[in-house]
């Protein structure tokens, strides 16, 4: 593995990671979602110890983040793969828009839970103590155990159909943050 403060000075583009780990179905679409991404003023970024985890943000906070070929973030592939993580932190304004257009079905189905959730491991990180999951009501739903220290919903390989529901979420959240008063 490439040192930390080699890979943070190279600052590589997200798409030369993915054409670098990824192929077929899997490359045009993770490409295609760094373009949209990137086309609408929310570039992924570096953010951990490792080229493969970015992040972008809106107005500040974070809005998703990707892990291409996951060799970081608690995932592990061995074949190439990756994840979508979503930071929806104005969900409930849009509810009612995600339940009509049909979206909760992505945030339900891929909930990452915490590793202590069934009592059976160590946790999500080796250096710190775990908490445990937590409950949590996503969209009138309540999950149990998901984990206190990611954002809720990971969607590991997501098809074109998923994108297309990934990218209306983040829409959403996009005009959810604009009409904040309290963000910049």
């Amino acid at each position: 593995m490439i040192p930390y403060k080699v890979q943070k000075g190279n600052r590589p583009k997200i798409e030369d990671v993915i054409l670098s780990c990824l192929d077929g179905d899997l490359q045009k679409i993770a490409l295609d979602f760094a373009v949209f991404m990137r086309e609408n003023k929310m570039p992924f970024k570096l953010c951990t110890s490792t080229t493969r985890a970015q992040r972008a943000s809106y107005k500040s906070r974070p809005i998703c983040g990707i892990l291409v070929c996951g060799d970081g973030g608690g995932f592990q592939a061995d074949s190439p793969s990756w994840i979508v993580a979503l930071y929806l932190e104005h969900m409930d304004n849009y509810a009612k828009i995600i339940m009509n257009e049909g979206l909760q079905s992505i945030l339900w189905d891929n909930i990452f839970y915490c590793v202590h959730y069934n009592g059976n491991a160590k946790g999500c990180n080796p250096n710190k103590g775990c908490a445990g999951g937590r409950t949590h009501i996503i969209l009138g739903k309540e999950i149990n155990g998901i984990c206190r220290c990611r954002p809720p919903a990971w969607v590991n390989d997501p098809n074109e159909a998923a994108i297309k529901s990934i990218k209306r979420l983040i829409e959403l959240e996009q005009k959810a943050r604009d009409e904040s008063k309290n963000l910049k």
